[in-house]
This record gives C-alpha cells, sequence and structure tokens, in this order.
C-alpha cells in the first residue's frame, strides 16, 4: 500500500460513524463500565466490542507511526495517534482490574497520546497503575520516560549496569543452570523457554542501553547521543521482529519516535547556542545551568511544549517584542523565564509585574524554583501602600523583582 492510499484509508478509519461509530460505542459503555462489569440494565454492547476496539487502536498507531516515517501528514498522523489512545482507553480505563493486559495495554494507548501531544492524558493513564501493572522491565522502562520519571530510570539502568544483569558470563549460567534443572520430559519446551528468556534479558539491555544514550544526551546536549541511542533502540527492533517478540517489538518502535519526538523539542534542540541578535556577555553558561535544573527535577522539564516553540524562539531575541496570549497553564511563565534569563545573561535586572498580589506571590514561588538554583535573587513587592525601606533596598538590589502595577509605581 502507497502512502497516498494508506492516508486516505486512515482520514477514512478517523471519520466518526467510522465501523457503526466503533469509538462512540467503546467509549459510551466505558463511561458506564465499573471494573470490568456493567450495570442491571445497560444496554447489550457487542461481545467483542473490547477487541474490536484494541484492534482498531492497534491499526491506527501503526498507520500513524508509518506515515511519519515515510514522511506524510503530519496532523493525520498525530490525530491517528490521539484516536488510537482513544480507543484502546476506552477499553482499559474501567477494565478488569487483574486483566494482565492492562498494564500493557495502558502503556499504547499512553504512548499513542503522547505521540499525538497529548501527554497530559498520556501523564493520567499510567501515573495511577504504574506500580502495579504488570510490566516487563522494556515497559516500565518506557512508562518512566512518558512520565518523565528520568532519575528513576537512571538508577534502574544504573543498578541493572553494575549487577551485570546481561554480561555474557551472567546469561551463560543463566542457561547452564536452566538446562540442569531441565524436566527430561518436557526438555524441548524447557529449553525453548530458558532460551527465551537469555534473549528477553539481552534485549531488555539493548534496550536499556538506548535509553541510557539518550538520557546522557538530554544532560549534556550531544545529538551524536541521540544518534546512537536511535542505533541501539533500531537494533534491538529488528532482533524483536525476527524472533517474533511482539511486546518488545512494541517496545522499541514506540521508544525510538519518543526519543525522536523529544529531542526535537527538547530545550538542548531549539534554544540556540548563540542568540538570534548576537553573542551575550554569558549566555552559554546560563542556558546550560537552566537546561540542567530542568532535567533535575524531580518530574524532568526536557522539552517546550507545542503551545510554548514558536515564542520561545523570539522570546532569546532582544531586537524582537511579542504578547504571549494562552490558556491557563498552557505555559506562559516558561516563555517569562526564558526572556528572563535572556536579561539575565546580558546582566541586566528584570521586573515581573503583575496584576493581583496574590499573584504575585505564586509568581515569586515560580521564578525561586527556576532561578535560585541558578544564583540569582528573587524577591516580591506587593503589600501595603508606600514602599518601605527594605522594599527600596530590594528594588535596587535583587536580579529579579515580582510586582502589582501599584506597588511597582510607588517603588519608582
Amino acid at each position: 500500500m502507497n502512502l497516498d492510499t494508506l492516508q486516505a484509508e486512515v482520514a477514512a478509519a478517523l471519520e466518526p460513524a467510522f465501523r457503526a461509530r466503533l469509538l462512540a460505542r467503546g467509549q459510551a459503555r466505558s463511561m458506564i463500565l465499573r471494573d470490568g462489569v456493567l450495570p442491571t440494565g445497560a444496554p447489550r454492547f457487542a461481545p467483542t466490542l473490547a477487541y474490536d476496539l484494541i484492534g482498531y487502536g492497534e491499526v491506527l498507531l501503526l498507520h500513524g507511526l508509518r506515515i511519519r516515517t515515510e514522511g506524510g501528514d503530519e496532523d493525520l498522523a498525530r490525530r491517528a495517534f490521539v484516536q488510537a489512545g482513544e480507543a484502546i482507553e476506552a477499553v482499559v480505563a474501567h477494565g478488569v482490574p487483574d486483566d494482565p493486559q492492562r498494564g500493557f495495554l495502558r502503556l499504547l494507548s499512553a504512548a499513542a497520546f503522547h505521540l499525538g501531544r497529548s501527554s497530559a492524558r498520556a501523564y493520567s493513564m499510567l501515573i495511577t497503575s504504574l506500580d502495579d501493572a504488570n510490566l516487563s522491565r522494556l515497559e516500565r522502562a518506557l512508562a518512566l520516560v512518558i512520565l518523565r520519571s528520568l532519575d528513576e530510570l537512571e538508577e534502574e539502568i544504573a543498578d541493572w549496569r553494575v549487577n551485570g544483569m546481561a554480561s555474557d558470563e551472567r546469561l551463560a549460567d543463566d542457561l547452564v543452570a536452566s538446562e540442569v534443572r531441565m524436566d527430561p520430559g518436557d526438555i524441548a519446551d524447557q529449553f525453548e523457554e530458558s532460551v527465551f528468556l537469555a534473549l528477553d534479558t539481552a534485549l531488555c539491555d539493548r534496550f536499556y542501553s538506548g535509553l541510557g544514550l539518550f538520557l546522557l544526551a538530554l544532560q549534556v546536549g550531544e545529538e551524536s547521543l541521540v544518534d546512537r541511542a536511535r542505533e541501539a533502540l533500531q537494533t534491538g527492533l529488528d532482533v524483536s521482529a525476527d524472533v517474533n517478540l511482539v511486546p518488545q517489538w512494541w517496545c522499541f518502535r514506540l521508544a525510538i519516535h519518543l526519543v525522536d519526538d523529544l529531542w526535537q523539542s527538547s530545550y538542548h534542540h531549539l534554544l540556540p547556542q548563540v542568540p538570534p541578535d548576537g553573542e551575550s556577555a554569558t549566555w552559554q553558561e546560563e542556558r546550560s545551568l537552566f537546561i540542567a535544573s530542568l532535567y533535575c527535577r524531580r518530574r524532568a522539564e526536557i522539552e517546550l511544549w507545542p503551545s510554548q516553540i514558536e515564542a520561545a524562539r523570539r522570546a532569546v531575541d532582544r531586537a524582537d517584542n511579542l504578547v504571549v496570549s494562552l490558556p491557563t497553564s498552557a505555559g506562559k511563565t516558561r516563555v517569562a523565564e526564558l526572556c528572563i534569563l535572556r536579561c539575565l545573561s546580558d546582566h541586566k535586572r528584570v521586573v515581573f509585574v503583575t496584576p493581583l498580589r496574590a499573584l504575585s506571590a505564586q509568581t515569586e514561588v515560580a521564578l525561586r524554583k527556576t532561578f535560585a538554583v541558578l544564583g540569582r535573587s528573587v524577591s516580591a513587592l506587593y503589600g501595603s501602600m508606600g514602599v518601605s525601606s527594605f522594599e527600596e533596598v530590594t528594588l535596587r538590589s535583587r536580579d529579579i523583582v515580582v510586582a502589582t502595577p501599584d506597588k511597582l509605581d510607588f517603588a519608582m
């Protein structure tokens, strides 16, 4: 099937009426389902509805990945990802709690949402179920990337390496031990199982290698490390396909696309090494510290959101002025932080004006979280009428001052 035909079929599959409104029926069923059980008097949904939704979601996800790989319509691919996530979500959101496949399906749904630029929905699919989701090591590692729990992922990779879990000697010893324990009456099946376990361990090691290289790239900003991470993951993908290990194949393929997405939207990739208006006194140093501090947060902040990218590019250009209009929680403060960072790199001080006292207090806390670790001072001017001597000192000496308009007017 060529790309044009594929895209036409995906567009048809995204229509609400597709397969007798399959997605709508699944979502309606999910709304009334409780722990996999329909209440008394519920509509009589088709017994194959869950199976159909999973198949629909997986095919949409696969087609979206192919469209991306072959350079097709990016918007169509992202719509396919979101609808794939919704289809699988409709099965697992209120499904049978102890279903052994539930954790893996949640991961598929989360990855689809993430690729569709719905990171919040991806996060919500995993955050309540990661510890008891019956995930393999590969699946858990991929989930930690989606959740941005990169410190936890680093610890797991380090423990794996330190303990030599996939060393040649360890794998050989495991195979010998398995052979010793084999029952002569069923030796063929047992040998196949021991080889599978050894292969799964080797694939896990390759997966950790790829993700470890990517984490290092996010720390130091070297794109060559991203290329090496892709190569490691591609090798694992090829081996998984050759031996028909489907869950591992999904993990490797999704990881490759997630790595690409995250790097393309990362601060390292989008924030210029040299500002558009020319070199500044300490820009590169300030930029590196800023990115490192965001990476080290409990939930690592490694990329710009789609709503922030254009404004972020312009925010570091002193010759440019801009007005950013975004809904609540869409990322305006991060754009402001980049403006502040650019000013600080030129040894300038900053006044951040907010309309309300409560918002000034909230902004002061947010800016301290970002800039205190960079060695910058942040204080706020808000409160009673007039200006005290302490506030005069604040205005003259702090790197960043947060103020309401009336308070700033008095201070000036």
